[in-house]
């Protein structure tokens, strides 16, 4: 049986971490980031949607790891955007996840969200 006392949980609890991104127009909003529990393979960014809707929160911008677009809405359906990757627009409708490719240039814009959809992006290494 393991002893509880060797280890304990770390928490972070000042979230979310406002930090620049390439692109984007203020500080991008991170739930997990690279410097957390002594470093972190990936990093959690997004919020809640349904304010921004048809405003841009970046331009387009690249980053040097993969990025997946994590979609979520209350009901399957409620909340819809457009995700430009390489010249190429994409319309997803939630729930969805989409992988950009590191490298590509990207962007997305929200035309649609009901109250509690949310839009995650999670970076898939320590870099921005």
């Amino acid at each position: 049986m393991s002893d509880c006392t060797e280890r304990t949980a770390e928490i972070v609890a000042e979230l979310p971490v406002p930090l620049a991104v390439a692109g984007h127009h203020r500080p991008a909003p991170f739930y997990l980031t690279a410097q957390m529990f002594g470093g972190l393979p990936v990093q959690l960014a997004g919020g809640e949607l349904s304010a921004l809707v048809g405003e841009p929160v970046a331009e387009p911008h690249r980053h040097e790891v993969d990025e997946i677009y994590l979609l979520v809405s209350p009901e399957p359906g409620q909340a819809r955007i457009e995700v430009l990757c390489d010249g190429v627009r994409h319309e997803v409708v939630s729930p969805a996840a989409v992988r950009i490719p590191a490298g590509s240039e990207h962007c997305f814009v929200t035309r649609e969200a009901t109250v509690g959809s949310y839009c995650f992006g999670i970076l898939l290494g320590d870099r921005l």
